[in-house]
């Protein structure tokens, strides 16, 4: 009888936790249930720049529509699962191309392309590329089941010198989602969070907004938070079909905070998660006029807190 008693009360408190886990999260929309409207989204490019004493970043997003058909060409054929499939004939390819500059060292160029589907995020495929310090080649497919990586690297600094296509070093790894399955019906990746952002920051539907995305190696429980407004002072220019304009002042900004906390896998290893280069106390600014976003802030380890700002946007095209 006291055995039964134990194990019934470890089981209330194993429920009692999970809860406690799940609280936060537990009246956030998922991603299974996530519409974006894609008119929301007024930006085709975004330009950011920081600096410090010890180290200047720049990140250059673009973002353009492009037919699915033309995905065969650039996407990996993953030996395990269903690949993720266009929703539609028209599919959107995000860019981003990162560069970071130490003062002492050596800069640190790092490219991502990734191609998803505009109305839910639903990642399809991803391409990074890091160059000047650990290079790699890393080309993704997302499929039901997990997320497919071909891996390249030189395999000596001579190989460093040369071109990804000459790199010998190759790894094929499967990730699997089998952990986070059923409570992920829709994955997206890291650096798409910047479009959900922009899709949802205005809509009375997403005060708070719960995704399952993909990082490196592991998948984690993303949380999207509307935190009221704050004063925020920006320098940017403005582009669209008919002119340049410089703008320069001080708004009050809709501020959005991120959390998240990584959802169990096989790995040994918890992967830390990032998005633009920071770990934690990840927040983005919205221009309540524009819809677009002025300042990324948060904590980037070896520099410490930082504040991107945004130095120059293009209005997306109606067309486009």
């Amino acid at each position: 009888m006291v055995r039964i008693r134990n194990k019934l009360g470890l089981f209330c408190l194993a429920i009692l936790l999970w809860y406690g886990a799940m609280a936060p999260f537990a009246d956030a929309q998922p991603i299974s249930h996530l519409k974006l409207d894609t008119r929301r989204v007024p930006w085709a490019h975004l330009s950011f720049h920081a600096k410090n004493f010890w180290v200047e970043v720049s990140t250059e997003i673009q973002m353009r529509s492009m037919p699915a058909s033309d995905l065969d060409t650039v996407l990996l054929v993953s030996p395990k699962g269903t690949p993720i499939k266009p929703q539609a004939h028209q599919i959107s390819e995000m860019a981003i191309n990162t560069t970071i500059a130490p003062r002492f060292r050596s800069p640190v160029k790092i490219d991502n392309r990734i191609w998803f589907n505009p109305t839910d995020a639903s990642a399809l495929g991803r391409i990074r590329l890091r160059r000047g310090e650990d290079d790699f080649k890393k080309m993704y497919r997302f499929t039901d089941r997990g997320v497919f990586r071909h891996r390249i690297e030189p395999k000596d600094k001579k190989e460093a010198s040369l071109a990804p296509d000459k790199w010998t070093d190759l790894k094929d790894t499967f990730y699997p989602y089998a952990q986070a399955r059923p409570a992920c019906s829709g994955i997206t990746e890291r650096s798409l969070l910047i479009y959900i952002i922009s899709a949802v920051a205005f809509s009375r539907n997403y005060d708070r907004l719960s995704l399952c995305v993909f990082g490196k190696r592991q998948l984690h429980r993303v949380q999207l938070r509307k935190e009221g407004t704050q004063s925020i002072p920006f320098d940017y220019i403005e582009k669209n079909r008919q002119a340049e304009t410089r703008k320069e002042g001080t708004v009050r900004a809709l501020k959005m905070t991120m959390t998240a906390q990584p959802i169990e896998s096989n790995l040994e290893d918890v992967e830390n998660f990032s998005f633009l280069g920071f770990h934690k106390d990840i927040t983005i600014y919205i221009d309540p006029a524009s819809g677009v976003p002025i300042r990324a802030s948060g904590v980037i380890p070896t520099v410490g807190k930082t504040h991107l700002g945004l130095l120059e946007w293009q209005a997306i095209r109606q067309n486009d």
